[in-house]
């Protein structure tokens, strides 16, 4: 296994929460006894292969964000990026951040997952040995279906060689940064796999979990609340 130190963990916290109904950053919102950033940038510390974080949020949030930092990341402490307008625009910002470390490998992992674990870092990191590019995801269990405007059905798609993509996305620092650079949207790209991809670059598909979710609608946090229940790697 190539050892790709130093490696660097860009914690997006900026989205504005807007499916959830309020105005709330939901990743400063409380599940259980902490708030849900704490829940990430708990496991990143704890990892051994990750050297440094940086943060990305919005700058009127930046006290309390630094302020969970210094209590749940110590790596964390004094790295922050100020978010973008769209999550493209943090992401790169968060990479120009790391630029300071010198980082090898660089995971970008979404907040708003409280539930990243430790194995999808190293098996994410352990995929840059061949592939520039890392995505967690899970396998697509249910049947896929192609539709037109008026939700008539174009066709079924074989769900076997689907996935669906989650957080952190790891990769070869300096193929992710210099692919943000020359890419100008629109269109947004939705993860940044995508941005790799459209540089050329091949990315891997990394099995994460199911349990592995976004608080994005309230009805997750029903979820949310279970899972962090029950103990699983």
């Amino acid at each position: 296994m190539v050892d790709f130190r130093p490696a660097a963990a860009i914690v997006l916290t900026a989205g504005r929460s807007t499916r959830m109904g309020g105005r709330e950053n939901k990743v400063l919102h409380p599940l259980g006894d902490r708030p849900v950033l704490a829940y990430s940038l708990a496991v990143f510390q704890a990892c051994r292969s990750i050297d440094y974080v940086v943060i990305v949020g919005r700058e009127e949030e930046r006290a309390v964000l630094e302020s969970t930092a210094r209590m749940y990341c110590p790596k964390a402490e004094g790295h922050f990026a100020v978010g973008g307008v769209e999550r493209f625009d943090s992401v790169r910002n968060g990479l120009e951040a790391c630029a300071a470390f010198h980082p090898e490998a660089v995971l970008i992992h979404d907040a708003a997952r409280p539930f990243v674990r430790e194995r999808f870092i190293i098996s994410s990191l352990n995929a840059l040995e061949t592939y520039p590019g890392a995505v967690v995801g899970v396998p697509l269990k249910d049947t896929l279906k192609e539709i037109r405007p008026d939700a008539t059905v174009i066709r079924t798609h074989e769900r076997s060689r689907f996935w669906l993509s989650q957080t952190p996305q790891t990769f070869r620092y300096p193929d992710i940064l210099n692919a943000c650079r020359a890419y100008t949207p629109p269109p947004y790209p939705t993860d940044d796999g995508a941005v790799l991809e459209w540089a050329g670059g091949t990315v891997a598909m990394v099995e994460g979990s199911y349990l592995n979710i976004k608080l994005t609608t309230p009805e997750d946090w029903i979820l949310a609340e279970a899972i962090r229940k029950i103990p699983f790697d």
